[in-house]
């Protein structure tokens, strides 16, 4: 599933800066799209270890995330447990390459300043 577009056109994901990302802006999110680009499956309990917040975070920042097709979610069962793995989309690849890109560049921009 993807986003909408704002009044203004853009989708949550786009912002008039080049590689820019909004959605990527809240700390969980951009920390979990980090931590899944070098993974193929994590899942649920590891990211909400590793990231160091609640369920409901995890929960919360996921489904946007999915919503916005930057992620995928799977649900199963291991033994008689349920079990939810996440892992990037190749569009959520992209996206964080992009954003990543922008905010080194900005880094550099300050480090230039007199």
């Amino acid at each position: 599933m993807t986003a909408s577009p704002d009044p203004g056109g853009k989708t949550p994901q786009e912002s008039d800066a080049p590689g820019r990302r909004p959605i990527l802006e809240t700390g969980p999110r951009l920390a979990m799209c980090a931590l899944l680009q070098g993974a193929d499956w994590i899942d649920f309990a590891t990211v909400r270890t590793l990231l160091e917040v609640s369920d409901s975070m995890v929960s919360k920042h996921s489904r946007t995330l999915e919503e916005a097709g930057l992620l995928e979610v799977r649900k199963g069962a291991v033994g008689r447990r349920p079990k939810t793995w996440f892992r990037l989309t190749p569009d959520g690849r992209t996206v964080l390459a992009s954003h990543l890109a922008w905010l080194s560049e900005l880094s550099s921009a300050v480090d230039r300043q007199p």
